[in-house]
């Protein structure tokens, strides 16, 4: 079931209680404690509200910090939407038809919305970013790692059943920040959100180990069932449903290391088959049985 979109409040006199828990409108009475982040989020996740693609509470790097103009403010070192966005400007209009519509951006229109990025990254840096470009010289790309997580995982580090990965947002909001779901892809459908069996769930495990283990699948099943084994190399979400990354693989090859089951489907930085977790391209039979 798809989530109902949320009331605008934005330019609404009747609505300063969507972000205010007062009349008087202070930062110092905003909901979720002042957290600007937290508020915004309350229903910019991608389902009640679109979703803004660029990672916040975290601290840019030196060289980014020194580029960002003094009128883009950070909350204790840490970018948050207020940094770009001036929250205040939708008080000042009457509805929001009525204000400009750029998202409430601060500093002066610009002739193109993508020059905006041009405050703070250099222009000459102005291709498409690309969330997949995880590596550089072999190493780890922080600012590609943030973009998803709310910090740098350790790549070599074994996971824990049923880790969350600290992922920014939950399930597939992740993707939703620069993928949107084409109508006719199989995730518009019945995929996308959906909680597997548990005897499909055995399953996919034990499709997961039948190449190295040399037993009938029958038996694996059995095995994995006892053991309570949930499959690693095609992941479901933190309440054990489908997500995006469920069956395709958002990291660079070489990032994750051979041994870890999510390294299955890596692809380099540009996708030659959508990077695809199955194994040997057969994605479908990782789930379903023929």
């Amino acid at each position: 079931m798809k989530a109902e979109p949320a009331r605008n409040p934005h330019g609404d006199p009747a609505a300063c209680s969507a972000c205010h828990s007062s009349a008087s409108g202070r930062r110092s009475n905003l909901r979720f404690d002042g957290n600007v982040s937290r508020l915004c989020r309350s229903c910019h996740d991608g389902l009640h509200a679109g979703r803004e693609g660029h990672p916040v509470d975290v601290a840019p790097s030196a060289m980014t910090a020194s580029r960002i103009p003094g009128e883009f403010p950070l909350h204790n070192g840490m970018l948050t939407c207020s940094t770009c966005h001036d929250i205040a400007r939708q008080c000042k209009v009457s509805r929001p038809a009525a204000g400009p519509q750029r998202d409430f951006l601060r500093g002066a229109e610009l002739p193109r919305p993508w020059e905006f990025c041009f405050h703070c990254h250099p222009k000459e840096e102005n291709g498409p970013f690309n969330a997949h470009d995880q590596l550089a010289a072999g190493k780890p790309k922080t600012e590609a790692c943030i973009w998803c997580h709310t910090g740098v995982p350790d790549v070599n580090a074994r996971s824990q059943e049923n880790a969350s990965h600290a992922l920014r947002s939950k399930s597939h909001g992740v993707c939703n920040n620069c993928h949107a779901v084409a109508k006719g892809h199989p995730n518009d459908g019945p995929h996308l959100g959906a909680t597997p069996s548990a005897d499909m769930v055995w399953y996919m495990s034990a499709h997961e180990i039948q190449p190295r283990m040399n037993l009938p699948l029958k038996q694996l099943i059995e095995y994995v069932r006892a053991a309570k084994r949930v499959p690693r190399s095609i992941p479901l979400d933190e309440q054990g449903r489908v997500a995006c990354y469920s069956c395709h693989n958002p990291h660079e090859r070489g990032l994750l290391p051979d041994w870890n089951p999510r390294s299955a489907g890596s692809e380099h930085k540009q996708a030659e088959n959508h990077r695809l977790r199955g194994r040997e391209g057969q994605l479908c039979v990782a789930c379903h049985q023929k």
